[in-house]
Parts: C-alpha cells; sequence; structure tokens
C-alpha cells in the first residue's frame, strides 16, 4: 500500500475506471461436466458463471470478502470449449454510496484464444468500508 492510500477504505481506493488484472484459464471436458451435473442440465453452455470473473478480478486486488454480491448481469454469446483457455478483462464502472452503503461496479469481459466473445457481465457489490472483510462488519449486527 502506497503512502497515498494508507488509511483509506477500499471503497475510497477503488477508483472508477480503474482496470483490474486481467486473468487466464482454461475450460476443461471435467469442468464443463460437473458444471452440467451440478445444475442438472446436460446441455448447460456456460460453466464459467460470469458473475465470478469480476469479482475473482476484484478479489486478486482488494483481497479476501471485501465486497459482497448484491446483483449481476450476464450476457452470453457463445458456448466455451472445452481445452480453450479464457482470457478476463475487468474494469470498476461506478461507485456509489445509498443509504449510507457504498456500492462499486464491475464490468468484465471474457473472450476465448481465438477472439470469441464469450460473456460479458457486470458486478454490483457492496464494499467494505474499511480494510477489514466486509463480513466482519456484517457479524456484529
Amino acid at each position: 500500500m502506497s503512502d497515498q492510500t494508507a488509511g483509506q477504505t477500499i471503497y475510497e481506493r477503488a477508483q472508477v475506471g480503474e482496470a483490474l488484472e486481467p486473468f487466464e484459464y482454461v475450460i476443461t471436458q471435467e469442468m464443463l461436466d460437473e458444471y452440467r451435473q451440478i445444475v442438472g442440465n446436460p446441455r448447460a453452455a456456460y460453466p464459467t458463471i460470469a458473475g465470478r470473473h469480476a469479482l475473482r478480478a476484484w478479489t486478486n486486488r482488494y483481497g479476501p470478502a471485501a465486497l459482497a454480491n448484491v446483483g449481476a448481469e450476464c450476457e452470453y454469446f457463445n458456448p466455451v470449449v472445452p481445452g480453450k483457455r479464457i482470457h478476463v478483462e475487468t474494469k470498476i464502472v461506478d461507485k456509489y454510496v445509498r443509504r449510507g452503503k457504498p456500492y462499486v461496479i464491475v464490468d468484465s469481459t471474457s473472450v476465448d484464444e481465438d477472439g470469441r466473445m464469450i460473456e460479458k457481465s457486470r458486478l454490483i457489490g457492496m464494499a467494505a468500508k474499511g480494510d477489514k472483510p466486509l463480513f466482519t462488519e456484517v457479524q456484529k449486527k
């Protein structure tokens, strides 16, 4: 943490327009099969669950339990292909306080190694007020 961000809350440190660290992973047939079994749909095509992409990027940057998912929007374009690498880019697009609670909106875009758009998603999250995990605040109530 730099001297400029020392003492700031996670919400204060998060900046609109901030690109979070991109990441990649490979979709395996096993991942697809397991997802299909869990959801009870043998043709389910999206084991990535787009909302997790934004949350993973946020957690990689700001730590675990720093953002609680309070809403998500997902748009799917092409099904994943087992064995293909998925590249995810994520950006903080807005933040605001409503009824005294800090919220952050994080968008992510996923494309496969061939450049095919897989999904776009938006995570609406309630941010931790301090440097302690969000769930520590909830436990006090």
